[in-house]
């Protein structure tokens, strides 16, 4: 075995979140805003970041078990033991934690981030930026740009609505309030909101990106969604999905794969697969 070394904290997680129990897996899972505390001693090397960069931040799970090999995914035993090397266990023999994150706010040695799992009081290593992923910097951009973008669903029926994402799309809210629910995917949030008015279905309201339509198009057919058919000009699907010409470049620039599906209180919901 090679000699071990020093590893030496530049700051600490501060998180409503104590019970590895209870705690999401991961941080876009519903982590709730936290703030990386740094030591006053680093904070000359932390001069650049700013609200809106996302960043990988590199945290030493403390309580985590350091004699693990072997692991349930997600410990979840109906599934069988695999090495902890291909999990993202942290249970492991060096427990590294890698966070990807985006910084909200900085009030001196305190930066708020968004989607942070880790534990309150875990021990951070480093901060890292996200490479190949550029956004406007603060100085260049109006307000609009530097804010987070949020779809808001009318809902007649909000508890109705509730049970149609639950039982439908296998969605739970991430938090609520009187009115209103309010949801988060992978990346991104959206709301429902109790509302008179109905929407007019007849455009996309919002959508999703997965990366394997049909399957997910199988899953929700399962679950009981209806998908939209059309055989329009341009616009023809088969087997509730259809081919759309043309995409951004930095999707692949060639096309999606589109379906289309309404939600209980008639928001006109679409999912894509890039065509690469």
């Amino acid at each position: 075995m090679a000699e071990g070394f020093e590893l030496v904290p530049i700051g600490r997680v501060e998180s409503p979140l104590t019970d590895p129990a209870s705690a999401p897996k991961q941080g876009t899972e519903g982590a709730p805003d936290a703030w990386l505390v740094f030591d006053p001693d680093v904070l000359e090397g932390l001069g650049d970041l700013e609200p809106g960069h996302e960043v990988i931040v590199v945290t030493w799970l403390d309580r985590a078990s350091r004699d693990v090999l072997r692991v349930h995914p997600r410990d979840d035993v109906a599934k069988p033991l695999r090495g902890v090397f291909s999990t993202r266990s942290a249970d492991r023999p060096n427990p590294i934690g890698l966070h990807p994150v985006e910084v909200l706010s900085v009030d001196g040695e305190r930066f708020r981030v968004r989607d942070l799992e880790a534990l309150d009081g875990t021990p951070v290593l480093d901060v890292k930026p996200v490479l190949g992923m550029t956004r406007a910097t603060p100085s260049t951009v109006g307000s609009l740009a530097r804010g987070d973008v949020a779809t808001r669903l009318p809902a007649q029926d909000l508890g109705r609505a509730r049970r149609f994402y639950a039982e439908k799309l296998g969605l739970e809210p991430i938090e609520e309030r009187p009115g209103g629910l309010r949801y988060r995917g992978r990346s991104g949030e959206f709301a429902l909101f109790q509302s008179a008015g109905a929407p007019s279905g007849e455009h996309t309201q919002m959508a999703w990106e997965v990366d394997d339509l049909e399957a997910t198009v199988r899953e929700l057919s399962a679950r009981g969604v209806a998908f939209e058919e059309y055989e329009l000009p341009g616009l023809t699907t088969v087997d509730a999905i259809a081919e759309v010409a043309g995409n951004y470049p930095s999707k692949g620039g060639v096309g999606e794969r589109a379906a289309w599906f309404r939600d209980s209180e008639g928001n006109m919901l679409g999912i894509g697969q890039a065509i690469r």
